[in-house]
């Protein structure tokens, strides 16, 4: 029973770890939270750093979220039998890295928006899922124009998509176990907590919208 209370925590110290401001204060010198809206994020990093060192910091993030999992799946839970309990401490360890990312305590509990480390717990918890969600971004960003709203209604998407293929039972351990609902709509209930200030942001006209295929907009 302990890896239940151990899952969540491997993955909420592993999703802390502050890379972008790490990365920044090597790099440059400078904190990124100085920079941009202030978040430790790949996207900050490119304003306070470069596309280099963005590229770096996302790579890091994305490894935050699949080792959290990783570890926990194949390591962690050698000892547990059922495949459902197995992947439910999984998807706990990837709920806690997506916290860890979002609310730093190293960091006066600052963060990102956690989407590199979604896509490396997703790597592990449910590649089909992956797949769904890069391509719904993709889609909602050019009908939304707004990124993080983009990506939360790209994680529902995925959540849906979970749930559709647990109710009607495809024999496939990645879509019919109860398990990945929690990872699912752990996330998507999370995101939507972590949003509220943009939410906001958006009413008063303080957010941009996406505006195309431009590189300029990343560093504004």
């Amino acid at each position: 029973m302990y890896q239940y209370f151990v899952a969540p925590i491997i993955g909420y110290l592993l999703g802390s770890i502050p890379f972008a401001w790490l990365i920044v204060k090597i790099a440059t010198g400078k904190d990124v939270r100085e920079e941009g809206p202030g978040s430790i994020s790949s996207r900050n990093t490119i304003r306070s750093a470069g596309y280099f060192w963005a590229m770096l910091t996302s790579f890091l993030d994305i490894s935050k979220g699949f080792l959290a999992v990783f570890i926990t799946r194949f390591y962690l839970t050698k000892a547990i039998v059922s495949i459902d309990l197995s992947i439910l401490c999984a998807a706990l360890a990837g709920l806690g890295a997506f916290a860890g990312h979002l609310w730093m305590p190293w960091m006066k509990f600052k963060g990102g928006k956690g989407f590199a480390v979604l896509l490396g717990s997703m790597v592990v918890m449910n590649p089909y899922g992956l797949i769904v969600w890069v391509l719904s971004i993709l889609l909602f960003i050019v009908i939304i124009r707004y990124s993080y709203l983009a990506g939360l209604a790209a994680t529902i998407s995925f959540a849906l998509l979970d749930t559709f293929f647990y109710i009607f039972s495809v024999p496939n351990p990645y879509w019919s176990s109860w398990a990945v609902l929690v990872h699912g709509w752990g996330i998507v209930i999370i995101l939507i907590l972590r949003l509220i200030p943009d939410f906001k942001a958006m009413r008063r006209g303080e957010i941009k919208r996406w505006g195309g295929l431009k590189v300029s907009q990343w560093t504004k």
